[in-house]
């Protein structure tokens, strides 16, 4: 999933990514940075959008969309990025929550995949994207289940 992100972020020309793939406890199983991917700060918003998702239980999108008010203003995205240091929990769109997919019951969290370093909407898009194009896409349902972006250019 983790290789697929950096793929499709290179396949729409964005910006560079950092990627977090971590289990249902929220612990790394996978963390990659493209190459020009500034330093530490996209990783670690990465982990926080991933970790964000197993630990609230739903996407960065609808954590953000659930607790912050409309519109946003710009002192309310710096109280966000404190946040990372804090609690590792963020609000931004491009984490994606994943589940295992069942007969009878989507509820069973197994990871999330958080993705940083472009627009908030084409993470996201880069995180759907990579675990639909994956291996395990018919094992997994994601939260959100679809993106929202409108900059896309590489549809496969």
């Amino acid at each position: 999933i983790a290789s697929l992100a950096v793929k499709v972020a290179e396949r729409n020309a964005f910006a560079p990514i950092a990627v977090s793939v971590v289990d249902a406890t929220g612990h790394p199983l996978v963390e990659k940075r493209m190459d020009d991917c500034p330093t530490s700060g996209f990783a670690t918003m990465a982990s926080s959008k991933a970790k964000t998702c197993v630990l609230m239980t739903m996407s960065t999108r609808a954590y953000g969309d659930k607790y912050l008010s409309k519109p946003s203003t710009p002192d309310m995205y710096v109280r966000l990025l404190n946040q990372i240091a804090s609690a590792e929990t963020i609000s931004f769109p491009g984490g994606v929550l994943l589940r295992r997919k069942m007969d009878d019951d989507d509820d069973v969290v197994v990871g999330a995949v958080g993705v940083s370093g472009a627009a908030g909407a084409e993470d996201e898009y880069i995180a759907l994207t990579a675990v639909q194009e994956s291996s395990v896409a018919d094992l997994l349902a994601t939260e959100p289940t679809e993106h929202q972006c409108e900059t896309v250019k590489g549809e496969p």
